[in-house]
This record gives C-alpha cells, structure tokens and sequence, in this order.
C-alpha cells in the first residue's frame, strides 16, 4: 500500500528593497547574522522617486511570487514630506507593497538603539555626529557597514527591544507635530518575524559590545 504524501505548503518569503546602499547592507547583515534564508535583500541604485520605486517592488514582487514586500527608505534620501509620504500609502497598498520609512534617515534607527531624542531631529548629521562616540568610526556612509560597522546589526541586536520602545516615544512626539512617525521600522520587523521566524544568533560565539557614551 503506497503511503499518502503529506502536502506542505510552501514556506513564505520576504522581500526587502532599499533605497540605499547602507539600508541594503545593513538588512543584508540581519540575514546573515539572524539566519533568515527567505529574505531577499535588493538595493535599487536607478529610480525617479517613490512611486517609481513601489513599482519596480511590486513588479519583483510578482517575479519572486513574494508573500511580503517592503521598501525602505530616509525621507531625507528621497527628498520627500511627510505629507508626500502619507498621500503615496493607498497607492502602495493597492500595489501590495509596505513602506518603512526613517526620518530623516536610517541612521535615526541606529540612534533609537541607545535614546529618544528630546526633539525632532531634521539633520542627519545631527544623528550621525551623536553615533560618534558609541559607534567608533560611524559615518551614514555605505563605506561604514564594510569596514567598522561590519557586525553593527549584530552590536545593536541586545538593543532591539530598548529601540522599540525609543521608537513609539519618539514616534508620539514627531507625528504630533509632523503628521507622520519619524519611524514604523517596528511593523517591518514584526513581519520578518512573521514571515522568518525567531532569530538563530547560535553561530555568533563572540559576543560583541558596545562603548558606552
């Protein structure tokens, strides 16, 4: 008598499209460090604005059959309002792709590592001169993530729930005042979680600290 197969269903994958270099080697060091085989990370160099870059998303997402699709990106890095952001939602929605925005950039999530700004900070520089100290060599350059900062994910990774919570203070304060939170990095990796499952750090024998400011 033959034996049933049992049918599984296929295992769900997520893709993440960055606006920048940086963005992408960072999420890039998150597979690698947290064992996520079914992440994709895609840094897209050529594009004309958000619009343009949910499309191509929702364009790769049918091409890879994707279960979940998020782009990131700084509204500094694209030139873009919070109102810019807010009106293009229904829009991305429609094309079955998330947005995860950082404002003004992505070094913002680094920062909500370590505190909450007291007030909106609409300069990166501001965020990449206050990282200096606890990130020895820090520059929002993608040049940082390949030499100094090659394990920064992995550095900051004891800090994630602190970043949590920094990240919904913070976010009170800013969308009360801009409309929009600096940040809803949070629901992107709820949905890595979702989609990936719980981190597997056992292969990083070494743990890695960080300076204290």
């Amino acid at each position: 008598m033959a034996r049933k197969r049992i049918k599984e269903e296929p295992r769900k994958t997520i893709l993440i499209v960055t606006a920048t270099e940086s963005e992408a080697l960072y999420f890039s060091q998150m597979r690698k460090d947290c064992r996520f085989s079914n992440m994709t990370v895609q840094w897209v160099e050529k594009y004309k604005d958000l619009t343009d870059l949910v499309n191509i998303s929702s364009r790769m997402r049918g091409a890879g059959n994707f279960a979940s699709v998020w782009v990131v990106f700084g509204l500094s890095d694209l030139e873009i309002t919070p109102e810019e952001v807010k009106a293009l939602l229904p829009y991305a929605k429609k094309k079955k792709v998330k947005l995860a925005w950082t404002n003004p950039s992505f070094s913002l999530w680094y920062l909500l590592h370590l505190q909450t700004p007291r007030g909106f900070v609409a300069e990166s520089q501001t965020i990449a001169k206050a990282l200096e100290t606890p990130l020895a060599g820090f520059s929002k350059e993608p040049a940082y993530l390949l030499t100094d900062g090659l394990n920064l994910h992995l550095k900051l990774y004891p800090y994630k729930a602190r970043a949590a919570v920094n990240a919904s203070n913070y976010n009170s304060l800013v969308e009360a005042r801009l409309g929009l939170p600096a940040t809803n990095l949070i629901s992107l990796f709820n949905d890595i979680t979702d989609v990936c499952g719980l981190a597997d750090l056992t292969h990083n024998q070494k743990q890695l600290g960080m300076k204290k400011s």
